[in-house]
């Protein structure tokens, strides 16, 4: 049964004792059901067992639920992690990314992805640029003074 239709049944038995205790209380109600001879204390007693059977259901489904639900939690974490060491390799994503573009560039199309120059990185990563190795000897030489 998938979890959708578990939950969905516990939900429909749970609307079902709904169903039962209102109509009990309606009928505790009811003068015309008095007057037949049902008994109000009777009724109640009826109610308090509904709720007792409602209640003992739910730590049953809720109990047997939650061990299933954990061992599936972590069946799913450790997949996932499995996952991220396999698929999330950072250098297969990087080959993975080469082999795309190199697909792109046979069928005649542009590049998707462009990685950025060193220069660029820093400029993104907010540094200030390197100054050009050019730009350090066009320094303005200081003047000698003559007195």
């Amino acid at each position: 049964m998938q979890k959708a239709l578990i939950y969905e049944a516990i939900f429909i038995v749970n609307r079902g004792i709904d169903n039962a205790v209102n109509a009990l209380e309606q009928l505790k109600n009811n003068r015309d059901a008095q007057e037949a001879g049902l008994a109000p204390a009777f009724l109640d007693q009826k109610l308090i067992e509904f709720e007792m059977h409602r209640a003992s259901l739910n730590g049953y489904f809720t109990n047997h639920l939650d061990s299933a639900e954990e061992a599936h939690a972590c069946q799913l974490h450790k997949n996932y992690k499995q996952y991220r060491r396999k698929d999330l390799d950072e250098v297969q994503v990087y080959q993975d990314l080469e082999l795309l573009e190199q697909r792109r560039w046979m069928e005649g199309k542009g590049p998707r992805v462009r990685f950025l120059s060193k220069e660029e990185i820093r400029i993104h990563e907010g540094l200030p640029p390197k100054p050009s190795p050019d730009a350090e000897g066009t320094a303005p030489s200081s003047k000698e003074h003559h007195d």
